[in-house]
């Protein structure tokens, strides 16, 4: 299937994928003290791979993502899993929520949730899947 090129599509995409990235980003900040932040975050920022490939086809995805897809959707698992554990550990139970809190040079205290590790494992999760999906489902064979 020969897809034809859009000069009209790649000039509202490469205005419209910014906007999404940065309001996939905010969803997945405010969202990880309530449920799906990351999940919303991911969905979105997915949204904004599938108008790259509407546009630009696989090759404009790949451009995007520059890792491999499967290796995304792995980081995304493990840092789920380590904030799952990081409850368990501290509080006794699996996914229990628990802040980390520590000190860096010229910002001063930190504190990290391991809500937001979650979330960000799901975001990463949901972002790597979407990718993978486009780019396998998208290629074409003939």
């Amino acid at each position: 299937m020969n897809i034809r090129f859009s000069p009209l599509l790649a000039t509202g995409v490469r205005t419209m994928v910014p906007t999404l990235a940065l309001f996939s980003i905010y969803l997945l900040v405010i969202g990880h003290d309530l449920p799906g932040g990351g999940f919303a975050g991911g969905l979105v920022a997915g949204m904004a791979l599938l108008v790259m490939y509407l546009a630009f086809g696989e090759r404009g995805v790949r451009r995007v993502v520059a890792i491999d897809p499967d290796r995304i959707t792995g980081l995304g698992l493990a840092l789920a899993v380590a904030a799952g554990l990081i409850g368990l550990v501290v509080e006794g139970s699996f996914l229990a929520a628990s802040t980390v809190s520590f000190s860096a040079p010229w910002i001063g205290d930190i504190k990290i949730s391991t809500l937001l590790v979650f979330d960000l494992g799901v975001y990463l999760l949901v972002i790597g899947l979407v990718a993978t999906a486009i780019i396998h489902l998208g290629r074409d064979e003939s």
